[in-house]
């Protein structure tokens, strides 16, 4: 079984590498012991640049520093990307399983005409990870992940659904950089 979830694996990440931009369109829900956040979303990929927004925030990178724009606060917070970690570029939810997961394959369904695939990774070494467990619905005609349910260690489970995807289209290197002109009166918080 984990022979077939390596193959349904390796055919996605073969399937993400092919895309030079992706447009994904999500909902998201964060559950913890204090209830749970639900969200939409629309993410735009290029490279290693990324830009998301939800009802509150925008998060732009290009690629070297993150600009995190809380339109609540009316406050950006500037910092290196690598000084910021993992999991944060939308497209490692299409890639998570590359690094640091071994997996097992659950179970076979259908999805309209689409063959799906659901998959459970666990962190090869436990201690070191911020997750528990993740597990993935894959659209296994389309190539796609359509579903990741993220256990943390912390209690907090997100649940991450892509409701619409884009691929290959010409997306402007300027989406992926805050533009402080565009935004009068933010604070800024240089953390560099």
């Amino acid at each position: 079984m984990n022979e077939k979830a390596k193959k349904v694996l390796d055919e996605l990440s073969k399937a993400t590498d092919e895309h030079k931009t992706m447009t994904i369109d999500f909902k998201m829900a964060i559950k913890t012991s204090q209830g749970t956040d639900a969200q939409t979303g629309k993410a735009y990929t290029k490279g290693d640049k990324f830009f998301y927004k939800t009802e509150g925030n925008e998060v732009f990178s290009d690629g070297v520093d993150m600009w995190n724009y809380s339109k609540d606060d009316n406050e950006v917070f500037i910092d290196a990307l690598e000084d910021v970690g993992e999991g944060i570029n939308p497209s490692e939810i299409l890639t998570i399983w590359e690094e640091n997961f071994t997996f097992k394959y659950l179970e076979e369904g259908k999805s309209g005409s689409d063959v799906t695939h659901k998959i459970k990774l666990y962190p090869k070494d436990p201690k070191k990870s911020k997750y528990h467990t993740v597990t993935l619905t894959v659209n296994g005609t389309k190539k796609q992940v359509k579903k990741a349910s993220i256990k943390m260690k912390d209690g907090a489970t997100i649940i991450f659904t892509i409701t619409k995807f884009a691929s290959n289209q010409e997306i402007s290197d300027a989406k992926f950089k805050w533009d402080k002109s565009k935004h009068p009166g933010v604070t800024e918080t240089d953390n560099r």
